[in-house]
């Protein structure tokens, strides 16, 4: 029953932008526009609760007017999943995005789902030395024959054998020092071809502006695209912030989402403080995440990571740091942020990467905590790094509404679930963020120059991740204190999410069709499950010594080692990702274990049997709702090598555990969630967090 109405969902969709774009009947009518907001997470409880309290008036009119339904989410209710199979119609077995994580083809290890991180060779790569340094000899040397022959000179060959050698010397050493041999490039795993492309094809004038799992970006004729979720910040992850401090400790501490933590010594510097900004991880020889890799550039003295000098001199008097990196400067006090900071990292003195980032004082005392924002690539970097089409477009916008993130995870949510930041830090770096995305799309939908409009945000989803806790009495995490301050700021995200409606109402022309939609709703994340930690217990792993030390966004980005401890020749089943289960099947996994066959249906009944039975010990509750096979949830027609064997829908108010993700064990199988990040959907049953569907049409 979920395969048909989650299938149901995505073909009325579907269905209904085919027909919007076509236009209705008759030769003399005239194309309708279309404009489709997005709103990342925007559950449909939450908004029709504060509709019929009057809150929501813009979204009120469209459901009196025109048509509001509750949508099904993909399965599973995840951003990347649902946004792919509402841009191509497929199903995520089709679009082979089916989590934000997938294991690696021909091992075990996990990675990111929506985009592969390739290389693109310059020019002869790590040949470049031997062929240019040559190359540049040889047209010096006759460079040189033809000056001495028309200077009537006898010794011009050996002049010509001198420029050979020096200049090639010259050249080579040059290229080899300053021409990189590779730069990374993107590659989309998304499957499918998106509505945007087969309107862009036909004619249609398309903006497509921070769409989930569109990056690399579509070069759309006449039109413009701004990809979303899925573009990193410059050191090739989902957004990794600084923190500078002189708390010593917080090195020690769990930091699951890899902020970087940076020691500066007040004690004995005082208040004059010398440290870096951490820029990209130097890929242009080779990929670092690889262990040949760091050790052959420390092997040839390459820096693994670039940076810069940044200079800090404290004020305890004023509560307040002066700032000084990169030729510029700024003076903050605590609970200030800065300006852009624009940054040129040299990977090398031809190439160079261009980021911008800010500055936040979170304290002076009895701690200093200078917090730095995740460094986002700058509207410039657009002409080599495919985020933003055209190039000249982006740059014209950075000049009208100045400098605004480019990173996909826009909103930082990891500091504060981290509890290295607080409610106040994250809503203004919110807000920020939303205010320019808001100027963006005023900006592009007053030009008549579209037929087919489509933004996402990602505001409505951030906000309560990091908030429910502060409206769910019964989490954990809960506090009375912080929920009168900040207990409605969920309520305000949708506030917010109206009036973005409102603006478009007010500037789209006459007779546009407008499309409101989310791609999954939200339930509290009260206690976690670890799927690693039960397939132990259970048998289906088998270890050869103890777990694994924890698991970190930094081991999946920079190149950790994971299930060290795993003896693949005993194990029948692992887990990677929000709930996905994989067998380990003799000729699909590294080292199989599982025969095709009886034996792999054996396993799978027996796994399902288990996990929908589990009670949790504490609550009394089944955390498990249903284990679907991957052929109910999208058929047959799917890639079995790469879609995962079973996938585990939980219940309301429980989630996949964060270490589980990573395949790591647990010393629990069921835990409370102790982290700000206190609500979710990715794991739960689709049926559970329905997102919304809006339209101004019946």
């Amino acid at each position: 029953m979920q395969k048909t109405r989650s299938s149901a969902g995505m073909l009325l969709l579907s269905w209904v932008l085919a027909w919007a774009l076509a236009g209705p009947a008759g030769a003399q009518s005239p194309r309708p526009k279309l404009v489709i907001l997005g709103f990342d997470g925007a559950d449909a409880r939450m908004a029709e609760t504060l509709m019929n309290q009057g809150r929501l008036p813009n979204l009120a009119k469209l459901a009196s007017q025109g048509t509001f339904r509750p949508l099904l989410p993909t399965n599973p209710a995840q951003t990347p999943v649902s946004w792919s199979s509402m841009a191509t119609g497929l199903n995520p077995g089709r679009t082979q995005i089916f989590d934000f994580l997938k294991r690696e083809k021909g091992s075990y290890l996990p990675e990111f789902a929506l985009m592969t991180e390739k290389e693109k060779k310059v020019l002869f790569g790590s040949k470049n030395p031997w062929i240019l340094g040559p190359l540049a000899g040889l047209i010096a040397a006759l460079a040189a024959f033809i000056l001495w022959r028309r200077a009537g000179r006898g010794w011009r060959w050996t002049s010509m054998v001198l420029a050979f050698a020096l200049v090639s010397l010259a050249a080579g050493w040059a290229a080899a020092r300053w021409l990189p041999w590779q730069v990374p490039y993107p590659q989309n795993n998304r499957q499918g071809t998106p509505f945007w492309r087969i309107a862009a094809n036909h004619g249609l004038r398309v903006k497509v502006l921070r769409y989930p799992t569109a990056f690399p970006v579509d070069e759309l004729e006449g039109g413009i695209m701004l990809s979303g979720l899925g573009v990193p910040d410059i050191r090739g992850t989902i957004g990794q912030p600084t923190i500078y401090t002189d708390d010593a400790s917080l090195l020690a501490r769990a930091n699951e989402f890899s902020l970087k933590v940076e020691l500066v010594d007040t004690l004995n510097l005082g208040e004059d403080l010398e440290t870096v900004v951490w820029g990209p991880r130097n890929k242009i020889y080779c990929d670092t995440r690889k262990k040949s890799c760091r050790a052959w550039m420390k092997a040839h003295g390459y820096p693994l990571q670039i940076t810069l000098p940044l200079h800090l001199k404290l004020d305890l008097e004023q509560r307040s740091v002066g700032i000084k990196t990169a030729g510029q400067e700024a003076t903050l006090k605590e609970k200030e942020w800065s300006d852009w900071f624009v940054f040129e990292f040299p990977l090398t003195p031809l190439v160079k990467i261009k980021a911008i980032g800010r500055f936040y004082l979170i304290s002076v005392e009895p701690y200093f905590k200078l917090y730095l924002s995740p460094l986002n690539f700058h509207p410039d970097m657009a002409a080599r790094l495919p985020f933003a089409s055209p190039a000249g477009w982006i740059r014209a916008t950075a000049r009208a509404v100045g400098l605004f993130k480019t990173m996909g995870w826009a909103i930082d949510t990891w500091t504060i679930t981290s509890g290295l930041a607080d409610e106040a830090h994250f809503l203004s770096d919110m807000k920020a963020t939303v205010r320019k995305y808001r100027e963006i799309m005023n900006r592009e939908l007053a030009k008549d120059d579209w037929d087919l409009f489509v933004m996402v945000y990602a505001f409505t989803d951030r906000t309560q991740h990091v908030l429910w806790r502060l409206i769910d009495p019964d989490h954990p995490l809960y506090d009375p204190q912080k929920a009168q301050y900040y207990g409605r700021e969920i309520e305000r995200a949708y506030e917010l999410m109206d009036a973005i409606v409102g603006d478009a109402l007010n500037k789209i022309p006459p007779g546009t069709r407008l499309l409101v939609v989310s791609d999954h709703g939200f339930t509290s994340y009260r206690r976690g499950v670890n799927y690693t930690t039960w397939l132990i217990n259970h048998g289906f792993i088998k270890l050869k010594g103890r777990t694994g030390t924890v698991k970190t966004l930094e081991d999946l980005f920079g190149g950790g080692d994971f299930f060290e401890q795993v003896d693949w020749s005993r194990t029948k089943a692992y887990s990677i990702g929000l709930g996905p289960i994989y067998l380990n099947v003799k000729g699909r996994e590294p080292q199989g274990s599982v025969e095709p066959g009886e034996e792999y249906e054996a396993v799978r009944k027996a796994i399902i049997e288990g996990l929908e039975s589990m009670v949790d010990p504490v609550t009394g509750e089944k955390p498990v709702y249903k284990v679907y096979t991957r052929e109910e949830m999208y058929g047959t027609n799917i890639d079995r090598d790469k879609i995962p064997d079973l996938r585990v829908a939980n219940t309301l108010n429980y989630r996949v555990d964060w270490q589980a993700t990573l395949g790591n064990a647990t010393p629990e199988v069921i835990m409370d969630n102790l982290k700000n990040w206190s609500a979710d959907h990715c794991s739960v049953e689709p049926s559970l967090v329905k997102g919304i569907f809006f339209a101004n049409w019946k």
